[in-house]
């Protein structure tokens, strides 16, 4: 059993000629040289499908007319298809004005019919596509129940889907609209009536493909359809009318870019941590070079969510230099998916990965430069220990993610949070360290470490945790050699 979700858009073709249009615009879609559609603006003036331009420009001198964007229409098609690449592996572009799913097999994963339906609902609006959906066991019938006005139009079982086809005129069905007239005047004006009709004389009187198209719409035989392909690089871009100054008014055009980018990696099963977004500037004498922003991310992404909420902070401190008249957006270096865990209980990544989140957010607001991360260096002096790195700093994986070269093991015993920059001597009353006039009671140790053996000098220390009269605990050393032998120094403190 399949099910289909159908994304009608019932503005397509005003969308393609006139993008970004005003409500009080009037305008029209011509189809040789009749109106193919048109705006409400323009509808209330009595402009109508059907009608002539001229009979049109007679009602309407001031209406802008436009004739058939098909190439327009076809990239916004294939863009939108690219987005629902999030949902589903199969999608056809084949039905007019639609985008078609097919999401049996993504039920599950989506938690459900209803659950998938938002989802896609919220793709679309990032998007900033109108798109009227619906569902069924067909792809012919979820594109026809896509179409209505009225009604249900999301169905999942067989029967429902006939009894709310059985109810819809002939004329739903495309290949029945050259016999309209000759089959209203048999009295055929619904689909229950049209499948009621012997089917010999039906097909010798019209064509096979009536009653082909009509065993499809109720799933009765199955369509053979063209599966949209994501290309094997992404490199999209938006063209904009009306030209943007700034950063924030940006984020509408890169979220529908973004999504697209969803979309093809979930095709590719893919991620990235890495984005260029390329702003173009008008041409001309006083051009000036695009705008790159380039948005890393601390970890592996790919959904939209995680890619927007740096993108938003990024734009908002974004001074643009000129007005943008095209944004590009490209991800060339990929990396492979983490699998997803089969477990019961919560992963300890998924802590780690809002940890990235957090990063990310901090480095888009305060800057990368401003954002450091201490990790593990391959040195048992605590001095050196660890070392703190930009968050994208390649350099900061160094020996520590090397296969070859691992940071040592610390022993069990404890290591203070507050590390001074440089040990502290302290002074010893009746062979005991004094620190701010408490002498200093040794409370676990020693831990003996050496190291730096083959520098000029070396370490060899006795580490020893301490306690004073107040109950503050101290990380102290003893020096075991050189000209410092048997002195104590201050070295940390714990919390």
């Amino acid at each position: 059993m399949s099910l289909w979700i159908s994304l009608y858009l019932p503005t397509h073709s005003l969308d393609a000629c006139f993008p970004s249009r005003q409500p009080e615009l009037t305008a029209a879609v011509l189809r040789r040289e009749r109106v193919l559609t048109c705006t409400p603006a323009a509808a209330s003036h009595g402009v109508m499908p059907g009608m002539s331009a001229g009979s049109a420009r007679s009602l309407l001198p001031e209406i802008r007319l436009a004739s058939e964007n098909i190439a327009a229409e076809q990239r916004c098609l294939r863009e939108i298809a690219m987005g629902m690449l999030q949902y589903s592996p199969h999608i056809t572009c084949q039905y007019e004005h639609a985008v078609l799913l097919e999401v049996q097999a993504s039920l599950s994963l989506f938690k459900g019919p209803r659950a998938l339906c938002r989802r896609i609902g919220a793709t679309l609006r990032n998007m900033g596509v109108h798109a009227c959906l619906g569902m069924a066991p067909s792809a012919l019938g979820a594109w026809i129940l896509s179409r209505q006005t009225r009604g249900r139009r999301r169905l999942l079982q067989a029967s429902m889907l006939a009894a709310r086809l059985d109810r819809l005129p002939v004329g739903m069905l495309p290949e029945a609209l050259p016999h309209t007239d000759w089959l209203n005047g048999i009295g055929c004006l619904s689909l229950a009536q049209l499948r009621a009709l012997p089917r010999k004389g039906l097909q010798q009187r019209s064509a096979p493909a009536l009653m082909q198209q009509a065993d499809a719409a109720y799933g009765f035989a199955d369509r053979c359809h063209t599966w949209f392909e994501a290309p094997l690089a992404f490199k999209q871009h938006h063209d904009l009318l009306e030209h943007l100054e700034h950063g924030t008014a940006i984020l509408a055009v890169a979220a529908r870019l973004i999504e697209q980018l969803c979309g093809w990696l979930h095709a590719h099963q893919c991620a990235v941590n890495s984005l260029s977004l390329t702003l173009a500037h008008e041409k001309g004498r006083h051009a000036r070079p695009p705008t790159q922003l380039d948005l890393r991310l601390s970890d592996h992404a790919w959904q939209a969510a995680d890619f927007l909420r740096v993108l938003r902070e990024r734009l908002q401190h974004l001074t643009l230099p000129a007005p943008v008249i095209r944004v590009s957006l490209s991800a060339s270096d990929t990396l492979s998916r983490p699998g997803a865990s089969s477990s019961l209980f919560p992963e300890p990544g998924q802590w780690l990965h809002e940890e990235h989140r957090l990063l990310d957010l901090l480095c888009a607001r305060l800057g990368e430069d401003r954002v450091r991360c201490c990790r593990p260096a391959a040195d048992y002096s605590p001095e050196q220990a660890n070392q703190w790195y930009p968050v994208y700093d390649d350099a900061a994986q160094g020996p520590s993610s090397s296969p070859g070269i691992q940071p040592p093991v610390l022993s069990d015993h404890a290591r203070p949070f507050w590390l001074l920059d440089s040990p502290q001597a302290l002074p010893t009353r009746n062979n005991q360290p004094v620190y701010q006039g408490r002498a200093l009671r040794l409370t676990l140790g020693p831990e003996r470490l050496e190291s730096n053996w083959w520098l000029a000098n070396p370490i060899k220390r006795d580490y020893f945790m301490a306690r004073d009269d107040q109950g503050a605990r101290y990380w102290i050393y003893r020096q075991r050699e050189g000209m410092q032998a048997g002195r104590w120094f201050l070295h940390g403190l714990f919390a």
